[in-house]
């Protein structure tokens, strides 16, 4: 191995290239940390200073390391050099601009969110997918961009053309899930079947909606538990909205009596319960106020094997009311049953087994044969 010869030229390339990176390294460091204390200072929490401030400093090492390299390659290897400095100040531009696109674009559409969150939860529903899918563009780009500055990746791009028909196919099986979602949300996000903040069910799940991504809708349940279903799913599936155009809620209340129960006594019953109930609401039309039509309406509704099958209409302001006072009713009724008499009765059997009947149906016939 031949001994390195460094003339003071290149010792003093050395050095003021090391303190150049020094002064760039420190001014990286400690002017973004002063800016990002300043900003906290003020209440406001900077997302993407702190990841610029660790690309910048690994950039200007590496890009340090580079040029001081210099003074140790003969003038044939300074093109390669020269190549490899460009890639990494390539690779370093393209991962601030892809950070700082993506910040400007999430806090437009968080601006736009803010700004119609109070008159039109639609636009919020529409504005947070639409900064998913371009949060996901801007960082696929990004990946993209940076692809084509490393020689490995772009051959590997080539060489995955050469298959391009093989690998689309599997591709599209393999994603077919996924793609499914995405379309999925984008219906969601522009057709508006539910918003942000509605009471929705979907199958067996009822409660608010949390958030929509790319891949899947939250629903916060009334259990307090988040249900995860995906968009694909959703679109699917039948969707009742409980706060798409109307708050309001009517809920069945439906209590069987027995046939020799007081029918008219029992329908009074659970119209007087219902009209005292704090959550229940007039949602009588000027007309049937008139009328004199009562506030809880109450019918027979069908004759059971064991029961004459009753139901009150009761209407509430939201779902949430109305679940409760549906739960209550059904509670506050039944103890009115049981203080005036008015059965509820349920399911009785009568089992007969068929060789103790053909025993018991002999037995007096062979007793007075015996009497003879």
């Amino acid at each position: 191995m031949e001994s390195l010869h460094l003339t003071t030229q290149d010792i003093t390339w050395i050095i003021f290239v090391t303190l150049t990176v020094a002064l760039l390294w420190s001014g990286a460091h400690f002017g973004i940390r002063m800016i990002i204390r300043r900003l906290e200072a003020r209440g406001r929490k900077p997302v993407v200073l702190p990841t610029i401030r660790k690309i910048l400093k690994v950039f200007v090492l590496v890009l340090g390391a580079g040029l001081i390299s210099y003074a140790f390659l003969d003038h044939e290897q300074f093109a390669a050099m020269n190549q490899n400095i460009l890639r990494v100040t390539w690779i370093a531009f393209v991962m601030m601009a892809t950070i700082i696109v993506s910040a400007v674009v999430s806090a437009f559409f968080e601006r736009r969110i803010k700004a119609t969150s109070a008159r039109d939860r639609q636009d919020t529903t529409t504005y947070k997918y639409l900064n998913s899918l371009a949060t996901v563009g801007i960082y696929a780009t990004g990946i993209i961009l940076t692809a084509l500055a490393i020689p490995a990746a772009r051959d590997l791009a080539t060489t995955a053309l050469t298959g391009a028909g093989v690998l689309a196919l599997i591709i599209g099986v393999a994603a077919q899930e996924a793609f499914a979602n995405v379309i999925g949300g984008l219906f969601i996000a522009f057709f508006k079947p539910f918003r942000l903040g509605d009471v929705i069910k979907v199958t067996d799940t009822v409660g608010r909606v949390e958030d929509l991504t790319l891949r899947h809708t939250v629903i916060n349940n009334f259990q307090n538990k988040c249900v995860v279903i995906p968009n694909a799913i959703i679109n699917k599936e039948k969707i009742e909205n409980y706060t798409l155009t109307e708050y309001r809620t009517c809920e069945f209340v439906e209590i069987g009596i027995s046939y020799d129960s007081d029918i008219d006594r029992a329908m009074t019953i659970m119209r007087e319960e219902a009209t005292a109930h704090d959550y229940l609401i007039d949602n009588r039309s000027e007309r049937e106020k008139k009328d004199g039509k009562p506030v809880v309406d109450v019918q027979v509704i069908g004759l059971g094997d064991s029961s004459v099958n009753l139901r009150a209409w009761v209407w509430a302001a939201t779902y949430v009311t109305g679940f409760r006072m549906r739960n209550d009713l059904y509670k506050s009724i039944k103890q009115r049953f049981d203080r005036e008499g008015i059965e509820i009765p349920f399911p009785h059997r009568t089992l007969v087994h068929k060789n103790l009947a053909a025993k018991l149906t002999a037995t007096p016939a062979a007793h007075n044969s015996h009497i003879h």
